[in-house]
């Protein structure tokens, strides 16, 4: 059953993919750009078949090959003039700027879009919390063994009520008072924390427990041993309100995703190590959803689909950030490009930019090596 899933998790890594591509074609198509072929997967082709198509505000045909390649992972659409110099009156290089601008930019927005109903359907339908609003609560979701919290009786799922006859509320401000409060007690002594413990099936008691909590030597705080839980606000929205919401939820996604990128460049310049899971590439990806998948399908149908449907949207919108940052060999590198010949009015040499271009994709492909064994080691431990 593994391999199922793992087979899914690649399956639909294609289908993003695929989309991301398509929205390339569509706009080339829409545009009048000459096309050679539209490809699914990548490696040799296993099924091709050439179709004559009709160009746009024409009576004539172009032949454009669609194709279904070997390996699962990936797609492409070539436009004639590409990469380099073509006569065709209706090659990508002949182009004028703002036409290829919007071209390449299909790519990327296509993700975006597909990210962007996906996330309206999940918030509206409260599948998934804001995971940008967050709270943390005073109450012991672990402990840490041998901390003093653990010795007094504290027990998960205990409430903390007070601390000693002060009350705590139960929420983020509640959770705050908590940590003032221990941080401001004197070297070794001792706390009185009323707790309110059981369900409701079963009765609940309360209780006031003594703690003597510790000083960290490394950090200087002061510890009681606990993990408090963090509740993400539930989303109360119809079809209409979700859509404000789902531009908020993509907007701080993006900004995250640029911050971590900004983060593991800054590390990998000045010689630092990635940490484990703070980045993962195709295996660690594949690896993540395809263990959600079994959980899901385990759980109920509609929850494997659920899972589904997020790492959908999800993958998008990462795919769709990824492509727009303004890099070498990402879309965005390439839109940069174009918005400096269309204000210019020069296009920059072909063999400059081909060095440009050559340049970012090999320091893509270092950083995708790099990640890629650190999903590797990741999953070896």
């Amino acid at each position: 059953m593994t391999a199922l899933y793992i087979i899914l998790a690649i399956l639909m890594l294609c289908v993003i993919i695929t989309s991301h591509e398509f929205g390339h074609y569509f706009a080339g198509r829409r545009l009048g750009i000459a096309i050679t072929e539209f490809a699914i997967g990548m490696g040799p082709a296993i099924y091709k078949k050439e179709k004559q198509v009709k160009i746009k505000g024409t009576n004539e045909t172009e032949t454009i090959k669609y194709s279904l390649r070997a390996i699962p992972v990936g797609g492409f659409c070539a436009f004639v003039g590409e990469d380099d110099n073509s006569d065709n009156p209706r090659a990508m290089n002949n182009m004028p700027p703002w036409k290829r601008i919007i071209t390449v930019g299909a790519g990327p927005f296509m993700n975006f879009f597909t990210a962007f109903v996906i996330a309206v359907i999940l918030i509206s339908t409260g599948v998934i919390p804001n995971t940008y609003k967050t709270e943390v609560k005073p109450e012991v979701s672990a402990l840490i063994e041998g901390m003093p919290a653990e010795e007094a009786g504290l027990k998960p799922g205990d409430v903390i009520l007070s601390i000693d006859g002060e009350e705590i509320s139960y929420n983020g401000e509640g959770a705050a008072k908590l940590k003032e409060y221990l941080a401001a007690l004197p070297e070794g002594a001792g706390v009185n924390v009323g707790i309110k413990r059981g369900n409701e099936q079963d009765g609940y008691e309360t209780l006031e427990l003594a703690v003597y909590p510790v000083r960290d030597a490394s950090s200087g705080q002061v510890l009681m041993g606990i993990n408090m839980p963090t509740y993400y606000e539930e989303y109360d929205c119809n079809v209409i309100t979700a859509v404000p919401e789902a531009i908020t939820f993509m907007w701080n996604t993006a900004k995250t995703t640029v911050n971590v990128l900004i983060g593991l460049i800054r590390t990998l310049l000045t010689g630092g190590r990635i940490q484990q899971g703070t980045v993962s590439g195709v295996v660690g990806v594949v690896s993540t959803v395809s263990d959600d998948m079994r959980w899901g399908f385990s759980e109920t149908f509609g929850m494997g689909l659920q899972v589904i449907v997020f790492y959908i949207m999800a993958i998008s919108l990462s795919l769709g950030i990824m492509n727009s940052l303004p890099f070498p060999a990402l879309d965005g590198g390439r839109m940069v490009m174009l918005l400096i010949e269309w204000i210019t009015g020069k296009h920059l040499n072909r063999r400059v930019e081909g060095y440009i271009n050559a340049a970012g994709l090999a320091a893509l492909l270092i950083l995708m090596l790099i990640i890629t064994y650190s999903d590797i080691k990741s999953l070896v431990r």
